[in-house]
């Protein structure tokens, strides 16, 4: 009996002693683009593009969200893309004779459309920035703008 007060007295200090969660409140900060690095309050993002993922998504809005993972999936895209010629040199190809015309045709072909998708990609995550920075600069949705008032 009082093995289990005092594991229950044990038990109630640890619970008591332990921190509890806490939320932290930050002010969300601008991203910009300078020669093609990622700057969030003028700080250089390592991860590039990747790494605005967080700032991106913390305000929870669903055209930014949409933006993103449209980066994100058209990035993925074009890496599977990449490999095409690949898969040509080693499955298509029929008994080791490798057509040089189709092979330069495929890989011309993969190398346009990894740069179109790649295009898309950076307009997409573009957009989702305009939107971010928009929205944390203006949370109201107004414009800034100057009134003057003239008293005669």
């Amino acid at each position: 009996m009082m093995i289990k007060i005092i594991l229950v007295i044990l038990f109630l200090g640890f619970v008591a002693a332990a921190p509890g969660q806490t939320t932290i409140s930050m002010d969300l900060k601008p991203i910009f683009q300078q020669n093609g690095r990622y700057f969030y309050n003028t700080k250089k993002l390592d991860g590039g593009a990747y790494g605005l993922q967080i700032p991106l998504q913390s305000l929870g809005d669903p055209e930014i969200d949409k933006r993103y993972n449209t980066f994100k999936s058209l990035r993925k895209a074009e890496m599977v893309l990449s490999f095409v010629p690949i898969f040509y040199l080693f499955y298509i190809a029929n008994n080791h004779y490798v057509n040089k015309e189709e092979f330069w045709t495929i890989w011309g072909s993969t190398l346009g459309g990894a740069i179109v998708l790649d295009l898309i990609a950076k307009n997409q995550l573009h957009k989702g920035i305009d939107r971010y920075n928009h929205l944390i600069l203006e949370p109201s949705g107004r414009s800034v703008g100057l009134s003057l008032t003239y008293k005669f």
